[in-house]
């Protein structure tokens, strides 16, 4: 019987750049946490402590032959250890978290990200998806502080006029 591979295939091989793989794998991997059985609050959370923790060995992570894989497996991992964890709602709360101001405010800010230049839309989503600091996002894109800094400032304007 042929084994089932669990990494997903991906283009990004050793040496592979974080921001890349963030933006070509964070949507692909909430949606598999989902279908794993992850409420929309959960599978988010998941899947930014399992970039955020890649992130954090990225030099040695980038050097494997599956940079994506190791964000994969941690991310599922995770899960399984917040669904050991979680308490039963109580009674008489909704069972989905979600309104639909706030699915129609995340497909609203995903559409102002995904409209911005590729360099801030890597800025907004270390500093605010990812929650880096300004320093840390500079050294990860190797650019200085000060144009991190122009870039949220930037993208804090282009939420505010997308979500007006």
């Amino acid at each position: 019987m042929e084994a089932v591979q669990v990494r997903p295939s991906t283009g990004l091989g050793p040496g592979a750049d974080f921001v890349d793989c963030y933006q070509a794998h964070y949507r692909r991997l909430v949606r598999a946490l989902r279908l794993s059985g992850a409420d929309p609050a959960t599978a988010e959370d998941v899947a930014q402590e399992a970039f955020a923790r890649a992130l954090a060995r990225w030099r040695r992570v980038s050097r494997g032959t599956n940079p994506p894989g190791y964000v994969y497996t941690t991310s599922f991992r995770l899960l399984q250890r917040a669904q050991r964890h979680v308490p039963e709602p109580p009674a008489d709360s909704p069972s989905n978290a979600w309104t639909e101001a706030e699915a129609t405010t995340t497909v609203a800010v995903e559409a102002v990200l995904r409209a911005m230049p590729p360099r801030r839309r890597a800025c907004a989503v270390m500093c605010f998806v990812v929650g880096l600091s300004v320093h840390e996002a500079a050294d990860a894109l190797d650019i200085a502080d000060g144009t991190v800094r122009k870039h949220l400032d930037e993208a804090r304007r282009d939420l505010a006029a997308g979500l007006a």
